[in-house]
C-alpha cells in the first residue's frame, strides 16, 4: 500500500512539473486560422505566444519568390528547415467575369487546391449596376503558390498582390516535445493503473490521465491546424468586374491623353445610352404623365374660355342696357 502510493506521488510529482508547462496547450488551436475545436487556459497565452513575424534576409526573400525556392520549385536550405505559413492577397479586375472564374476554377484544380470561400455579388433590385464582383478563400498547395499567383496575373488585371511568411518553426517544436512528454506520461500512468490495489489509487490515477489524455489531443489539433496551414496558403482574392481596366503601368503623355480622350468618348456614348433606355424604359410612366397633364390643361382652357365668353357676354349686356337709357 506504502509502496504503491510512494510510486503514485512520484510520477504525480513529474506529472505535475510536466503538466505546469504543458497546461497552456488546451485551447490553444481556439485560436487558429481555421477553428480547429480545442479549448485552452488563458495561460497558455502567455506561455507560448505565437512566434514574432519571420524576417527572412534577402537572399531568402529572393529566393522564396521563386516557387518557394529555385527556379525548378526546390525549396532553400534555409526555409525548407522552417516551418512556414505563407498567404496572399490579390485584388483583380475583369472585363469578362464569367470567363475569369472559369478559367479561375479549372487552375485551382490544376494545381491541386480548391476554393475554400466563394461570395459572388451582383445586380439587385436596389443596385442597378451591372457590374459584379467576387469574393474568393483560395487554399493552394505551398510549393504551388508563386506560380498560381502568376497564373493569376495572366487571367486578369491584377491591381494589389501582397504576399507574406510566418515562421511558427519554434512553437511547432515546443508542442511536439510537449507531446512527447505527455504520451511518455500516459504510458507510465497505464502501468500504475494497471497496479492499482486502492480505490482511492484507481480515481487519483484514471483522474490524471484523463487530463493527460485532453491535453495529448490539444496540442494534436494544435499541431494539425499548424500542418494544415504549412502545407496549404490561403490566397484572399478579391475579382472586381470593370467595364475598363486600371492602368497599372507607366505611361508616357501621349498614352494618357490618347486614353484619357477615349475614355471620355465611351463615357459620353455610356451617358447617351443610358439616358436612351431611361427614357425607353419609363416610356409607361411618361405617357400617363403626359396624359394627365394634357387633361388638366384642357380642363383649364375650357375654363378659361368659359370664363372670358361671360365675360364679354356681361359687358354686352351692360352696352345694351346703357344704349337704351
Amino acid at each position: 500500500m506504502k509502496r504503491t502510493m510512494l510510486v503514485v506521488l512520484s510520477v504525480l510529482l513529474m506529472a505535475a512539473v510536466a503538466f505546469g508547462c504543458a497546461k497552456g496547450a488546451s485551447q490553444a488551436a481556439n485560436g487558429n486560422h481555421y477553428g480547429y475545436a480545442a479549448e485552452e487556459p488563458a495561460a497558455a497565452y502567455e506561455e507560448y505566444e505565437f512566434d514574432e513575424a519571420f524576417e527572412p534576409s534577402p537572399a531568402e526573400v529572393e529566393t522564396a519568390s521563386m516557387t518557394n525556392g529555385k527556379a525548378d520549385g526546390t525549396q532553400s536550405t534555409a526555409l525548407s528547415n522552417r516551418k512556414i505559413i505563407r498567404n496572399a492577397d490579390v485584388s483583380v479586375q475583369t472585363l469578362e467575369f464569367d470567363a475569369f472564374l472559369e478559367k479561375l476554377n479549372a487552375q485551382v484544380e490544376s494545381f491541386g487546391g480548391f476554393i475554400e470561400t466563394s461570395n459572388v455579388g451582383g445586380r439587385t433590385y436596389y443596385n442597378q449596376s451591372k457590374l459584379r464582383n467576387a469574393y474568393l478563400v483560395i487554399r493552394i498547395p505551398a510549393e504551388n503558390l508563386d506560380a498560381f499567383l502568376s497564373i493569376v496575373n495572366g487571367l486578369g488585371n491584377v491591381t494589389n498582390c501582397s504576399t507574406g511568411m510566418r515562421d511558427v518553426t519554434t512553437n511547432y517544436i515546443d508542442y511536439e516535445k510537449h507531446l512527447e512528454s505527455l504520451r511518455t506520461e500516459q504510458e507510465a500512468l497505464l502501468e500504475i493503473l494497471k497496479s492499482a490495489t486502492t480505490v482511492e489509487d484507481l480515481i487519483t490515477v484514471q483522474n490524471r490521465l484523463s487530463e493527460v489524455r485532453y491535453e495529448i489531443e490539444s496540442y494534436e489539433s494544435i499541431i494539425r491546424s499548424y500542418d494544415d496551414q504549412i502545407d496549404l496558403s490561403t490566397v484572399t482574392l478579391n475579382l472586381t468586374e470593370v467595364e475598363r481596366e486600371t492602368v497599372v503601368e507607366p505611361e508616357t503623355f501621349g498614352q494618357e491623353v490618347s486614353r484619357r480622350f477615349k475614355e471620355s468618348m465611351e463615357d459620353v456614348g455610356e451617358n447617351l445610352k443610358s439616358f436612351a433606355a431611361g427614357l425607353m424604359g419609363n416610356a409607361p410612366h411618361i405617357v400617363v404623365f403626359l396624359v394627365i397633364n394634357g387633361l388638366i390643361a384642357l380642363v383649364i382652357v375650357l375654363i378659361i374660355r368659359g370664363s372670358i365668353k361671360s365675360a364679354r357676354k356681361r359687358r354686352a349686356k351692360r352696352a345694351e342696357q346703357q344704349q337704351q337709357k
